[in-house]
């Protein structure tokens, strides 16, 4: 089963993310290039207000279309069907209206108080304006996910994708270099208009898709709406909230600890809009594999198939934890030169150098959120998220003022690992999974033994030519290592015996939880 139907749909997803993850970091090179570092960390912040505005003008709303539209459509009931996404939309338009409203009334004491620039202001301005359209494609990408009708979704976001990555470039030449304002404009409104052409697209679709079936309606369906809706919105904002929090933290931490709120903004924008693209791109791969492994565990889990559920968790717990440690050792060897050679910023490579260890964590966390979601355990990944998120803030309120990007780096450490041991834990108990420590730490030492001589006697320069030949130095010296610690009795089945312990029961039993 891995190796079949798995294993190519891993493929396809990981090609079609590259893709697009791929033109998503070329864009982010082009406009830090036109805007600089504290023009990247200004938009970050922006963005951060799109976001906590979008959840509050969805509401819930894509997961209520994405639900109610399933159900009726599994049930052939057309009618219910139309019913369901008039519902979704018309609830989704009036919300977003509102919330749009407020924040164009609202847009300059937000961009004063809480973006602490003015240049902000026109921005989000705009930002409300076309919010409403924002929140339609969310809540018709919901329902056509829930219709089956992926295929059209996906060429629709391509050519969203596109269009954006069109439309704003054109908009930024249209502008003075150096000016922030209309280059975050710019930026918005080349967003906000690829979605009006998404959303005037996926309506024609719609309409061409839904004139044709005929059904019985469904009753009640404004109730089941916000039944579904109301505790989704409640969880979305708190998560939200925090998250955008988060955002505005560290800039305001920064200006604190340095005095300058432009050289706040460069750092921020500089870790946030430079660092992270590239520390995270890797990551696309295992993104994939999470993708899959969730409709895959969630049939296990059904059929009580416990040997499966051990199998597939700790094949790819390893997998995982091999393949970040790869890449970590690979970032830290090379992020001078892809710092310099990608944003020609000194600073992107010694941030990346710094947080590149963080991508075992970071990498095998998307692989175990994934398995939560396949095993049922999506409330305790909420619980988890919340408390780590309260204590995300807390470290920033506390620990930036005083030692500035040290103290970014700390508490994002901190917290990050609290949620990843707590996340790990609770799988495992819930699996009944064991992790071949032996081949763990094989894994591990050899990735940092590498990336260690590497950096210590290899002399890396700049150029692709340079960058290619350290990586194969290190990944061969990783591999050389590997081979060399290997184990030489391979008869037995190493650190897991494969074997069912005695009192275990299917996978998501009360008995295996470990509560916080």
């Amino acid at each position: 089963m891995w190796k079949g139907a798995i294993a190519r749909n891993v493929g396809l997803l990981t090609a079609a993310n590259l893709l697009m993850r791929g033109v998503g970091m070329l864009f982010q090179v082009y406009l830090t290039a036109r805007v600089g570092a504290a023009g990247v960390g200004l938009l970050q912040l922006i963005t951060a207000v799109q976001f906590f505005a979008m959840t509050l003008g969805t509401s819930g709303l894509r997961v209520a279309a994405l639900t109610l539209t399933a159900e009726e459509y599994g049930y052939r009931r057309f009618g219910g069907v139309r019913q369901a996404m008039a519902w979704c939309l018309g609830a989704g338009l009036a919300l977003s209206t509102l919330v749009g409203g407020l924040l164009l009334v609202l847009a300059e004491p937000v961009a004063v108080l809480w973006v602490r620039d003015v240049q902000a202001i026109k921005s989000l301005r705009l930002l409300g304006i076309t919010l409403p359209v924002n929140c339609l494609s969310a809540v018709l990408a919901g329902c056509f996910t829930a219709c089956g009708q992926v295929r059209k979704l996906v060429a629709v976001e391509i050519g969203d994708k596109i269009a954006t990555v069109g439309i704003t470039m054109l908009l930024l030449r249209r502008g003075v270099a150096g000016d922030l304002a209309h280059a975050c404009a710019s930026i918005v409104a080349g967003n906000a208009l690829a979605a009006a052409g998404s959303v005037t697209v996926l309506l024609v679709f719609l309409y061409r898709w839904l004139r044709n079936l005929e059904g019985e309606r469904a009753s009640g369906m404004g109730g089941r709406l916000w039944r579904i809706a109301v505790p989704v919105a409640l969880s979305d904002y708190l998560r939200s909230g925090l998250s955008t929090l988060e955002q505005f933290l560290i800039p305001w931490g920064f200006a604190r600890n340095s005095g300058s709120s432009s050289q706040a903004m460069a750092d921020y924008g500089t870790i946030h809009g430079m660092v992270f693209p590239i520390l995270m791109f890797p990551s696309t791969v295992l993104g994939a594999v999470s993708d899959v492994l969730v409709p895959e565990l969630a049939r296990r889990r059904a059929q009580g198939n416990r040997e499966r559920i051990e199998s597939l968790v700790r094949r790819c717990l390893v997998l995982g934890l091999f393949y970040g440690a790869a890449v970590a050792g690979l970032l830290y060897v090379l992020a001078s030169p892809l710092g310099e050679g990608i944003y020609h910023s000194a600073d992107a490579g010694r941030y990346l150098k710094c947080f590149a260890p963080l991508a075992v964590m970071l990498y095998l966390d998307l692989i175990v959120d994934g398995m939560h979601k396949g095993l049922g355990q999506q409330v305790y990944c909420v619980r988890v998220n919340t408390i780590t998120s309260v204590l995300d803030v807390a470290l920033l309120f506390f620990l930036l003022p005083r030692f500035g990007v040290a103290g970014y780096y700390w508490s994002f450490v901190l917290s990050h690992g609290v949620n990843f041991y707590l996340s790990i834990g609770k799988l495992l108990s819930v699996s009944g999974a064991r992790l071949p420590w032996g081949q763990v730490c094989r894994g591990m030492a050899a990735a940092g033994v590498a990336a260690a001589v590497v950096a210590k006697v290899v002399e890396i320069g700049e150029g692709l030519e340079q960058v290619l030949l350290v990586g194969g130095i290190y990944l061969a010296l990783t591999a050389l290592l590997l081979l060399l610690t290997a184990p030489v009795d391979t008869g037995g089945r190493g650190a897991y015996n494969g074997k069912k312990r005695k009192g275990e029961n299917c996978a998501g039993d009360p008995s295996h939880s470990a509560s916080l």
